[in-house]
């Protein structure tokens, strides 16, 4: 039965036909045959409620490992509710997806399993994945992490930032500023000189976020570095923060004159973001760009672009 006929057949008379059907568009359906599997979950006959359970449950993971980057956040989210609400035990087909030998296939059950925060034991797949071999994993599992750890879990905090992979890290600042519990500022303080742009850069945002705003030193001393990545990533934080300051924003003005493409957009999204009489006269004075070459509404470049591992 190819699955054209198995849609016609969804309104067959007989059990073995609809059956037949159900786990045909089960197994290669797209998602817009889910209402029509959905229809059959509350069927007075339980074998075919069954099969449009499995069938609706695989129909949702499938489309959203095939199409998660690609699925508004709300539309996520709702998938990831039903798919909780019709399967309790979905964690443990998930689980089958993390030892796939697919790469992308393992990131996007990371993912999912985000989605069903109220399963009670989300937290605990996502500790164990922290401690993968994949350092891909292991970052991703950081993130979704975030929205489930807090201050209390201060080892496993520690953990994560000394991680051997820098974006394990760099994910774990993010995490924790999305905390927002100010008693982080100390365990954040230790990582503000880290020598990866991407951290330092997470670092005195989070810091800033959180409360802590003596950062301008800390942004003054990124600004000059020699490496173009951590002046860009000065620059993005300073877009992200407004702090301002003379010195932050003479250098800022002193880098419309860049050789570095990546430096001179960050460098105007940086004085914009300021908007001073100073930052605004840079602008006019020295943006020696031709008038739209770069689009006003372009966000300055995030660390997660500027470094050559991006957050996954």
């Amino acid at each position: 039965m190819n699955l054209d006929l198995a849609r016609k057949n969804l309104s067959a008379s007989t059990t073995p036909e609809i059956l037949a059907a159900i786990t045909i568009i089960g197994k290669n359906g797209t998602i817009s045959d889910l209402g029509a599997v959905l229809a059959f979950i509350k069927h007075t006959n339980a074998a075919i409620r069954t099969a449009g359970i499995d069938a609706a449950c695989t129909l949702i993971r499938e489309n959203l490992i095939a199409n998660y980057q690609s699925l508004d956040i709300p539309v996520r989210e709702k998938l990831g509710t039903l798919l909780s609400t019709l399967s309790p035990t979905i964690i443990d087909e998930l689980s089958k997806d993390l030892l796939s030998e697919i790469d992308e296939r393992r990131l996007r059950a990371v993912q999912i399993i985000g989605l069903l925060k109220k399963n009670p034991r989300v937290r605990d797949v996502l500790a164990r994945l922290i401690e993968d071999r994949d350092e891909k994993i292991r970052a991703t599992a950081v993130l979704v992490l975030g929205a489930c750890i807090s201050f209390e879990d201060k080892e496993l905090i520690l953990s994560l930032l000394n991680d051997t992979d820098k974006r394990v890290r760099a994910n774990t600042i993010e995490a924790l500023e999305r905390i927002g519990n100010k008693r982080i500022v100390p365990i954040l303080l230790r990582f503000r000189n880290d020598s990866n742009n991407r951290i330092r850069g997470n670092v005195l945002k989070a810091l800033f976020t959180l409360g802590y705003n003596e950062i301008e030193t800390d942004l003054s001393s990124m600004l000059k570095s020699t490496d173009h990545y951590m002046k860009a990533t000065a620059l993005w934080v300073i877009t992200q923060t407004k702090i301002r300051g003379p010195e932050l924003e003479n250098l800022a003005g002193f880098y419309l004159l860049s050789e570095n493409q990546m430096v001179i957009i960050n460098a105007r999204k940086a004085l914009v973001a300021l908007d001073t009489p100073r930052s605004l006269g840079f602008l006019r004075y020295l943006d020696v760009q031709s008038e739209g070459n770069e689009p006003v509404g372009l966000k300055a470049v995030s660390p997660s672009v500027i470094k050559a591992s991006p957050t996954v």
